[in-house]
């Protein structure tokens, strides 16, 4: 059973193996919990190698299963991970990995780098069912007090005390993004004299320029109202990065997701509130009756419809490099369309 990365960062043992993987989409977390494990493969005697396998898997073969000239035993490290249509290692030479699982060296020690990692396929199941491994998967959007703090301690390691307020201004500013995060208290942390930070010091440093406007987007988007909806993604247009609108897209599905199940337990002939409780939707008290309004004018048609403009952009994203702001607008506008809100919507113009 894989070991969830915030269990793993407040205890970072894994026993002795000859085999890891550290994996998930999370590049922030995975980076912080690989960092740990090699550390703690260092100070068993380990020397570390990150071997890239290309065309063959050789390389990687003959490390492992070699005696070091001086030894030591060898931490070989791979990265799998599927870059366009360029699968991940452990597709390419399945059989060689598969084959070397059955009887791994004992004395040098593999270790995934894993931002892909598709369980369901056989090495990555093989390695999950018989192996430590740690996975690092992304925090969702409402679990503010994990993401506070991850910051406070990534914070701490580098000198740094947030005030409450500054800490809330960082997470807006970087889209609750860990790793850019971590990037602007670098940042902070040569600006500041005495470690400790006030908004105005985020402000300053960051361009930080008030409250997020994520959360008041999606409510705008899911209560119906275009006119609210297109007024805040006009105000992240000016400073929308791929990262930040990356961020949004996902929270704006699963919250669409959870529109559907509404707007299918409504049809069903559910009552407002047992649709809302079953679908288990995160909806604040005094947007409820907005939401189940969008959701008894849609079908599964229209819903797939909104689905089908967030797939698009993510893969326009992942495909291309589009301009952010048009992006964000372009988004924000079909999604209204599709969800039937009730302003009248025109032509986005920036």
């Amino acid at each position: 059973m894989p070991t969830p990365a915030l269990d793993f960062l407040r205890k970072p043992e894994l026993a002795h193996a000859p085999v890891y993987a550290v994996f998930g989409p999370d590049d922030y977390l995975r980076g912080k919990c690989l960092k740990l494990l090699l550390a703690a493969l260092v100070k068993r005697g380990f020397e570390v190698k990150r071997i890239e396998p290309e065309d063959s898997l050789a390389r990687v073969l003959d490390e492992l299963r070699s005696p070091s000239l001086f030894g030591g035993a060898t931490a070989v490290v791979v990265r799998n991970q599927r870059v366009g249509n360029r699968q991940e290692a452990t597709t390419r030479f399945k059989e060689e990995w598969l084959s070397y699982l059955e009887n791994p060296g004992k004395r040098n020690v593999l270790v995934f780098d894993a931002p892909t990692f598709q369980r369901n396929l056989a090495v990555p199941k093989r390695v999950a069912a018989d192996f430590p491994t740690v996975i690092c998967e992304e925090l969702k959007p409402w679990d503010v007090r994990g993401w506070n703090q991850l910051a406070m301690e990534a914070a701490g390691e580098i000198g740094l005390k947030l005030a409450p307020d500054a800490l809330t201004a960082l997470r807006d500013y970087t889209g609750a993004n860990l790793g850019r995060a971590e990037s602007e208290l670098h940042k902070l942390a040569l600006l500041t004299r005495d470690g400790r930070v006030t908004v105005a010091d985020v402000a300053q440093a960051c361009g930080y320029e008030g409250t997020d406007m994520t959360f008041p987007l999606c409510d705008a988007i899911l209560t119906g109202d275009a006119r609210m909806a297109l007024a805040c993604a006009a105000k992240m247009a000016g400073k929308a990065e791929l990262g930040s609108v990356l961020s949004l897209l996902a929270l704006l599905r699963l919250q669409v997701v959870a529109l559907g199940k509404v707007a299918l337990l409504l049809r069903q002939g559910v009552t407002a509130s047992d649709a809302l409780a079953q679908s288990k939707a995160r909806v604040r008290e005094n947007q409820k009756a907005g939401f189940v309004q969008t959701a008894k004018g849609l079908d599964r048609a229209a819903v797939n419809a909104a689905l089908e403009v967030l797939l698009s952009a993510d893969e326009s994203m992942k495909s291309a490099s589009p301009d952010p702001a048009n992006l964000l607008i372009g988004t924000v506008t079909r999604l209204c369309e599709a969800l039937n809100c009730r302003e009248p919507l025109g032509h986005a113009v920036r």
